[in-house]
């Protein structure tokens, strides 16, 4: 095979539709431009969850697939194309890069891939970096405010031993039941769960129905108690249900 010289080294290479040789090919082109290298996350300080939309917020450890696939998400320009050519942005490798947890930054080393002519394909890693603010989710924010639960689910075991009562403890521990609660109360024969609203609260009694023989009383199933604020005219309906 002929070959030809680098428009710009002069280097014998083979023939290629941008008659570059791959050094001067990387160097006059820039596959991350109009990638954002900095980004910034809120995480709830109080229950630890991640902000993702909308109101929604997210469980999820240090370094998970979860947090990597949210990182991501706030990459602005990644899965858009960028350049005269009208390349759209290829990712092929994602990692963490290890930083000190009090820091509050993340950094993630993305490798992606772009065509910049027609036939030539660029390889090339960067690092984003995200910075971590904190911000109170909706449920976190209830704890503070007077009179904001609207769902009070009440566990009582009255025998002479607690052995169950410990045992479903551990449960709702493993299982992290108890999230979503706004506060738990606990009395000598059992606890209190309060939450910001009823169908959390059933989902709360329908894991409890699965992981323990439980009474519930038809008679005291549900109590409404309607609170009217004249002064503002509204008024709130707090549900009970008694186990």
């Amino acid at each position: 095979m002929v070959n030809v010289l680098c428009c710009m080294c002069g280097i014998p290479i083979a023939p290629n539709s941008s008659n570059s040789c791959p050094s001067c090919l990387a160097s006059s082109s820039d596959v991350t431009k109009g990638i954002s290298t900095e980004s910034m996350l809120h995480q709830c300080r109080g229950c630890q969850r991640w902000h993702v939309d909308a109101g929604k917020w997210m469980a999820c450890g240090l370094e998970s697939r979860e947090l990597m696939t949210l990182c991501l998400k706030n990459v602005s320009g990644l899965n858009k194309s960028n350049g005269a050519t009208g390349g759209k942005t290829r990712l092929v490798d994602a990692g963490w890069i290890w930083t000190e947890p009090h820091s509050m930054r993340l950094k993630v080393r993305l490798t992606i891939q772009k065509e910049v002519q027609s036939g030539t394909i660029l390889q090339q890693s960067f690092v984003v970096v995200f910075v971590v603010r904190n911000q109170q989710c909706i449920e976190c924010q209830a704890e503070f405010r007077q009179g904001s639960w609207k769902c009070l689910v009440q566990v009582r075991q009255r025998v002479g031993h607690k052995r169950t009562f410990l045992f479903l403890e551990q449960l709702i521990l493993k299982h992290g039941a108890h999230r979503g609660t706004l506060n738990i109360e606990a009395f000598r024969d059992g606890m209190d769960f309060y939450f910001p609203d009823k169908g959390k609260g059933a989902r709360f009694i329908t894991f409890l129905e699965n992981v323990v023989p439980i009474k519930v009383r038809p008679l005291c199933l549900v109590l409404v108690f309607v609170v009217v604020d004249i002064t503002a005219n509204t008024s709130t309906d707090d549900i009970l249900y008694r186990l």
